[in-house]
């Protein structure tokens, strides 16, 4: 298997691994969605959020060399407009990926970051770092929803396909 498929390989399961996640919140009542648990990141709601905006502001500063702003909780406010923007960042970051060989994929790039710092990193930093962000996440997801009897069951990446 080569870099870029492999990297092609666990980003498809993190955005799989997302829409189970996804899945299990809708079988939530609006409160379970949006109550702050007291840590972490917020609501289940608001860690989607987080989720969302930093696989789009990573794949955007990639492209272009200048990440956005972070997304706010409000553009996306249900479950559907999170559903349809996952599917949207995951048609665009394949587009990326079969975009890149596998010379481009360990050189460097040269970005701004969303609080206006110049970065130089290897480019398979920015996407390893953004599996590993994920699974963070995938996991605090994942513990929230069987708090409240919707575990997603087993995520882990040997179970996937």
């Amino acid at each position: 298997m080569t870099e870029i498929s492999h990297f092609q390989t666990l980003f498809d399961y993190s955005f799989d691994t997302a829409q189970r996640l996804l899945a299990g919140a809708r079988e939530l009542n609006k409160a379970e969605l949006y109550e702050n648990p007291g840590y972490g990141r917020g609501s289940i709601h608001d860690l989607f959020i987080h989720l969302l905006s930093a696989m789009r502001g990573w794949r955007m500063g990639l492209q272009g060399g200048q990440q956005p702003d972070g997304i706010e909780a409000g553009q996306f406010p249900d479950l559907d407009a999170l559903q349809h923007a996952f599917e949207e960042e995951r048609s665009a970051w394949r587009g990326y990926l079969d975009a890149i060989d596998e010379e481009s994929a360990g050189s460097n790039v040269e970005l701004t970051t969303r609080h206006g710092m110049k970065r130089t990193f290897p480019r398979w930093r920015i996407l390893q770092h953004l599996l590993l962000h994920g699974m963070q996440h995938h996991a605090e997801l994942a513990q929230l929803l069987t708090e409240r009897g919707r575990s997603p069951g087993d995520i882990d990446f040997i179970f996937y396909q």
